[in-house]
């Protein structure tokens, strides 16, 4: 049997060659493909030179490596080089999960290719508490790394101690926190630091706590910077591009028996969930028999992440129907982990705060809408709240922007829904 351990990495050299032709392509074409002349391949496969950086993510985007393997064949490229003028890994600063993100993939795709290809700048992430916006960044962050080498400088929760990062990193990103976090930093010197240079910047929750300062300069005197922030909130900055990460997409009310298990398990909630119960008991598939149960919870709990995380630790204790028949006030007060460490919340709790962070106006906006028989037109809610027309669009943007409201673009007219859990909460008050 051959010890795997002792069986060494191919060298870059044999690694191109070999993507190449399982690709099916010549020398030639690999060239236009990559905009690197046929003399450079050839040098290349043969190993008389070694690889620049660019020349390495051209040759990656040419094969279509993607995820892993891109991984892979860029750090083979690269070899023993030095990365960056932080000679550090340029991900080393991004929070790391341990589970894969789930029902995202469009959205970061689109994400990833606007801050690549300079068609915006800036990315502000909102939406209601626990729908993964921290996770989403994370992800952009990992793949734009990944494709560009640009070093991520996050700042926010799960920051890395800056002193892992090597003394030019970790100067920039104390400095950064400093402006952004008090103003304490003079914007001109941060300014200075970055130059022309490609960086990520991520701004993790700091809006939630207060107004970041310097950001438009930076975005104004660093050509090359990047920004993603996440907030509650949309964070308005002229040229900002507002994201609103929705909770994940449920399945159609239970009645479908047509439906296939494979059908309902490629739904992102229902994956998502499947995949919690599966770490609470091992070796658990869903069957036919929990088909409904897992339905009626994922659409009860809007298919937001942080709340079927906390049905799912349930499951060491109760079945799957009595998590999905749970009393609503039962089901608010399940316990769910926040960023603070140690510190724990309720699902009813999360979805307060958010209502509580709306001013006056907004928060009788949401109670009056809760009261309708019907998901209203817009039209309708204005009639039904005796309130002009004009003024009420004006006072949902903000509310659907922090995911308080949904509009639903399906039907004829434009219909307003407004999260089952925001109703349990406002309806126990």
């Amino acid at each position: 049997m051959v010890n795997t351990a002792e069986v060494e990495a191919p060298s870059f050299p044999e690694l191109l060659r070999h993507k190449r032709v399982q690709a099916g392509l010549t020398q030639r074409t690999l060239a236009d493909l990559s905009t690197i002349s046929p003399r450079t391949i050839r040098a290349l496969e043969s190993g008389r030179v070694n690889a620049r950086t660019q020349t390495v993510r051209l040759l990656a985007d040419a094969l279509r490596l993607e995820g892993v393997t891109r991984e892979l064949f860029v750090s083979a490229g690269l070899g023993g080089q030095r990365q960056g003028p932080a000679e550090v890994d340029p991900c080393l600063a991004v929070p790391r999960s341990v589970n894969a993100l789930l029902g995202r993939d469009v959205e970061v795709r689109a994400m990833v290719g606007a801050l690549a290809s300079d068609h915006r700048r800036m990315i502000s992430l909102s939406g209601l508490p626990g729908t993964g916006k921290s996770r989403v960044a994370a992800e952009v962050a990992v793949r734009l790394s990944s494709r560009r080498g640009w070093p991520v400088l996050w700042i926010g929760a799960g920051t890395v101690d800056p002193g892992g990062h090597g003394a030019a990193l970790g100067s920039l990103l104390k400095s950064l926190r400093l402006l952004v976090e008090s103003g304490a930093e003079d914007v001109s010197t941060v300014c200075r630091l970055i130059g022309r240079h490609e960086v990520l910047l991520v701004l993790d929750g700091v809006a939630d706590a207060r107004s970041p300062v310097g950001v438009e300069e930076l975005l104004a005197y660093c050509p090359g910077i990047r920004v993603v922030s996440t907030s509650r909130a949309p964070w308005h900055v002229p040229g900002v591009q507002g994201t609103v990460v929705p909770p994940l997409a449920t399945p159609e009310p239970e009645g479908d028996r047509a439906r296939s298990l494979d059908a309902l398990v490629g739904v992102p909630s229902v994956r998502l969930l499947v995949d919690r119960l599966s770490e609470v008991r091992p070796g658990f598939a869903l069957g036919r028999a929990d088909a409904g149960a897992v339905v009626r919870l994922c659409r009860r709990l809007d298919g937001l992440p942080v709340a079927l995380e906390a049905a799912a630790a349930g499951f060491g204790v109760l079945g799957l129907r009595q998590l999905a028949d749970l009393p609503e006030a039962d089901l608010l007060d399940l316990p769910v982990a926040t960023r603070s460490a140690g510190g724990h919340e309720t699902i009813g709790g999360l979805i307060r705060s958010g209502f509580e962070q709306q001013d006056a106006v907004r928060r009788a906006i949401l109670r009056e809408l809760v009261d309708l028989d019907r998901a209203p037109t817009v039209s309708e809610a204005a009639e039904a709240l005796r309130r002009p027309l004009n003024r009420l669009v004006d006072d949902l943007g903000p509310l659907m922007g922090c995911g308080l409201v949904r509009a639903s673009h399906e039907e004829p007219e434009t219909r307003l829904y407004l999260p089952n859990l925001l109703r349990a909460v406002l309806t126990r008050q």
